[in-house]
């Protein structure tokens, strides 16, 4: 629901993180992405601080989070969706409504959670549109780690705009 914060932990750059944050965006709710890569205690603190009521994870993953008994958690990939309902959220958003929390790299001593909400989103999203000039016919590699503020722009931007959004793994980024 709108302004609830989901925790997003899902491995990079797989359908499921994209299909779990078009959820939590479509349900309203404000998406906190959790890179499963990440320290323990640096998830932990991310969890409280950001005050996460729902999670989102994969089987595999689940038990490297430090998430607390209540908190709601959901693997989209144990999910049997032909027993799942098939439903349409109708959501009435506000342009102040929470759309992410981005998390700073903390150098300076523990990390800041920065809220984003959906006015300013659409209004770099409707910017970016403009500059790129995105067609349907288009593809964009992602490559943006989800804790980085302009990953936003690089997964929904191409989705918006009927584009391909393609995922790449970061060892075929390597080589």
């Amino acid at each position: 629901k709108p302004e609830m914060s989901v925790g997003n932990a899902i491995e990079r750059n797989s359908t499921e993180l994209i299909i779990g944050l078009l959820a939590i965006l479509k349900a309203g709710g404000g998406y906190v992405p959790l890179d499963p890569e990440y320290p323990a205690e640096r998830l932990d603190y991310m969890l409280a601080d950001s005050a996460i009521q729902f999670l989102l994870t994969q089987a595999h993953i689940k038990s490297r989070i430090p998430y607390k008994d209540s908190i709601e958690i959901l693997a989209l990939d144990a999910l049997d969706l032909n027993a799942e309902m098939r439903i349409n959220p109708k959501i009435a958003l506000h342009e102040h409504n929470l759309a992410y929390v981005i998390y700073t790299s903390g150098s300076t001593g523990r990390p800041k959670g920065v809220s984003v909400t959906h006015g300013p989103l659409v209004a770099h999203l409707s910017a970016i549109k403009e500059i790129y000039d995105i067609q349907p016919s288009d593809r964009e590699l992602m490559f943006f780690s989800m804790n980085f503020d302009a990953a936003a722009e690089q997964w929904i931007t191409p989705l918006t705009q009927g584009a391909a959004l393609v995922l790449s793994s970061t060892s075929d980024l390597a080589g």
